[in-house]
């Protein structure tokens, strides 16, 4: 369950880059084309670009550290229903994605970076969700869909719960143990005496 929640949190942040990128080179190029008086335009540009590049910061973390759980919830999963000859394209996919995003700094011009780091975007996605959809055919060929039902909320899903949900049997004193009955009998009779 932990590779298919870590995928999810891969392809989650991914897309938070992504978004980052689309916003801070629309941006970015929307002040320089606008006709704001200079002064005007550095001070508020400084401040976008601070906090757009705080989030964005962030995101890299969050992609660096779900990428590494990720990689390391695949080869658990790699050992136990094996792995393609040509290895998992994930892993092609994160090195793509590292690789572009480290280009990126060499390519000029606004749009051009922008379109480096989607394609690293692009990348990083394909190659993860093709080997959870590699590796989910050979985990769990009965159920292939079980984890995406898998609520973080409620710990379980309808069709099979992971988590203990109470139901009305939990409930019913008939079936429980006379002696755990009586227990419970007793502490009422000791707390009604008090």
């Amino acid at each position: 369950m932990e590779f298919y929640v870590a995928t999810r949190r891969v392809v989650a942040f991914a897309i938070a880059y992504a978004a980052i990128v689309v916003v801070d080179a629309v941006f970015v190029a929307g002040w320089y084309a606008a006709d704001v008086p200079g002064v005007l335009q550095a001070h508020w540009i400084v401040i976008a670009v601070v906090v757009l590049g705080l989030v964005a910061l962030g995101v890299v973390l969050g992609i660096l550290i779900t990428t590494a759980f990720w990689v390391y919830s695949s080869v658990k999963q790699s050992r136990e229903h094996g792995a393609p000859p040509y290895g998992h394209l994930g892993y092609y996919g994160i090195g793509a994605f590292f690789l572009l995003f480290v280009f990126a700094y060499a390519v000029p011009g606004i749009w051009g970076n922008a379109a480096v780091r989607l394609a690293g975007c692009a990348l990083l996605i394909a190659g993860v969700l093709h080997t959870r959809g590699w590796l989910r055919a050979r985990s769990n060929p009965g159920r292939p869909y079980a984890a995406d039902r898998y609520s973080m909320v409620t710990g379980g899903d309808p069709v099979g719960p992971l988590a203990a949900q109470p139901t009305a049997d939990d409930w019913n004193a008939a079936q429980w143990d006379p002696s755990v009955q009586e227990e419970i009998e007793r502490r009422r009779r000791r707390e009604q005496t008090r």
